[in-house]
């Protein structure tokens, strides 16, 4: 009895133990670059030292070329400028200007050595698959900080942004309810920093807890929908994931202001399908005002 006893806690803890060391599911929160390194002829260089420089905060990778002349730093942050040089004994070769998209990995070659001009080869290729490579994991919409900026959005939320991607649709305007390829708006998942927040109790349409966005846009650095993605580390959806990121601090000093005025005179009427007829929205009146400070903290 006591034998029996002993080996049902021992694989109960076994059970556990494997549970605990299960790797968490979690929504990307960064970038990935990667590529390789040649002679002006096309042949792999091995040995040779990339550095990898994220210009507004001086924060650095720096990796080897392996026996292919290939290299790939992952965990890298979102946006940009990058600056990547490549190094091999007296020959050197940088190229600044490179921002990076969230979940995506940039494929960026670089060329070492003088390369003379002989024949010129024009070459075509499709980009009908492009989306189907092994550095993409199905179809998704990304949306850059400089998009965020350029995008007008009366609600100020996540939906509005993401609804710049062509197959979702807002199927209830007064309640931010949208649909990705036409699903029921509660299959969507909404993640900040790879944290859920989803409507955990059903209440609200916008797929949010609260009626209002929790977070501000202004503290999103980049969004990216998914939708149809078959990478693992992807789950809790089946229409669509919008994911975000927020900013991160640099070597600058940098801030915004922001106000948000509105009420019932600045909204049009609300049409009603059953009646067929048109009516002034409730008297409402919202104002928001906000500010945003980042800047290094030890540089």
């Amino acid at each position: 009895m006591n034998s029996r006893f002993g080996l049902g806690l021992s694989v109960l803890g076994a059970a556990v133990a494997m549970v605990a060391a299960a790797p968490a599911m979690a929504q990307n929160t960064t970038a990935a670059l990667g590529g390789r390194v040649t002679t002006s002829d096309g042949q792999a260089i091995s040995g040779a030292t990339v550095t990898i420089v994220h210009r507004e905060s001086g924060s650095s990778n720096t990796l080897v070329t392996d026996a292919e002349g290939r290299y790939s730093a992952r965990g890298l942050r979102v946006g940009g400028p990058y600056t990547v040089t490549a190094v091999k004994g007296s020959e050197r070769s940088s190229q600044d200007g490179i921002y990076l998209q969230l979940g995506e990995s940039l494929n960026f070659d670089l060329s070492l050595g003088a390369q003379s001009l002989g024949a010129v080869v024009v070459t075509g290729s499709s980009t009908a698959n492009s989306k189907f490579t092994n550095t993409t994991m199905g179809a998704g919409t990304s949306i850059s900080r400089q998009e965020l900026d350029a995008f007008a959005s009366i609600g100020r939320s996540l939906q509005d942004y993401a609804r710049a991607d062509p197959r979702l649709s807002q199927t209830d305007k007064d309640r931010g309810e949208i649909s990705a390829a036409g699903q029921n708006a509660r299959y969507n998942s909404i993640t900040v920093d790879g944290v859920r927040i989803n409507d955990t109790f059903g209440i609200e349409a916008n797929g949010l807890p609260t009626i209002k966005q929790p977070i501000s846009i202004d503290a999103i650095q980049a969004v990216q929908v998914n939708v149809s993605n078959y990478d693992v580390t992807q789950q809790g959806y089946t229409g669509a994931n919008i994911n975000a990121v927020t900013k991160s601090g640099t070597n600058d000093f940098k801030g915004s202001v922001y106000g948000v005025y509105r009420n019932d005179h600045l909204a049009g009427d609300r049409y009603n399908r059953t009646t067929d007829s048109y009516t002034r929205p409730a008297p409402f009146f919202e104002k928001t005002l906000g500010v945003t400070l980042g800047g290094p903290v030890l540089k």
